[in-house]
């Protein structure tokens, strides 16, 4: 009996991530007050440097995700917030009101249709 809810489990949480799962690029979208500067693909790494007067950030591509590599700002939680690397994730620096947030583009199913 505990064999066969275990399994049962286990099967909900693979049916849940395959089906869950999309085709398409990730992108990094890089904004700054509320205005979008740049896509970035997640499929070609790189750094970019962001200067806004006398701030600063650098966000680095890897092929795991992105990060904000380096900033300026005082409280440094943006790049203590690491590597994302799902569409739906992002990292923010409020001192210089910056957002990268991952998206996916690409073929994607409906979840619902309401009329």
């Amino acid at each position: 009996m505990i064999a066969a809810v275990i399994l049962a489990a286990a099967a909900a949480v693979f049916f849940f991530q395959v089906k869950n799962r999309t085709s398409g690029t990730v992108y990094a979208i890089v904004e700054q007050d509320s205005k979008e500067l740049m896509r970035l693909p997640l499929s070609e790494p790189g750094e970019y440097r962001i200067s806004d007067g006398d701030s600063y950030n650098v966000i680095e591509i890897t092929e795991g995700g992105v990060r904000m590599k380096e900033a300026d700002c005082p409280d440094q939680i943006c790049v203590s917030r690491g590597l994302i690397q799902k569409s739906g994730q992002s990292i923010v620096c409020l001192p210089h009101r910056l957002v990268i947030r991952l998206e996916q583009l690409g073929d994607q199913e409906l979840d619902a249709v309401v009329e």
